[in-house]
């Protein structure tokens, strides 16, 4: 019979193998608009760093291209330009 630190190094074995990090949409560089969250005004953001999930999702911090301006914002509030777009 196996003592209980076998079980858990068991345990902890297992569950490092099943939890995964989830992956970012948007790729660092590419053009964004906020849908959601804090009012932007007009004008895009470009992605500049992935941050980790805050437990309501994984974040972005975005820099708006026409006056600078940094933010943090959650990806379900994010939005894909289109290339046709630019």
């Amino acid at each position: 019979m196996s003592n209980d630190n076998e079980m858990a190094a068991r345990a902890r074995q297992h569950a490092h193998r099943i939890i995964s990090r989830p992956a970012h949409k948007f790729p660092i560089g590419v053009r964004v608009i906020q849908r959601f969250g804090a009012p932007t005004g007009l004008g895009s953001f470009r992605v500049t760093r992935h941050l980790p999930d805050d437990g309501a999702g994984l974040l972005y911090r975005v820099k708006r291209e026409r006056d600078g301006q940094e933010r943090v914002a959650n990806e379900s509030s994010l939005e894909l330009i289109r290339r046709d777009d630019d």
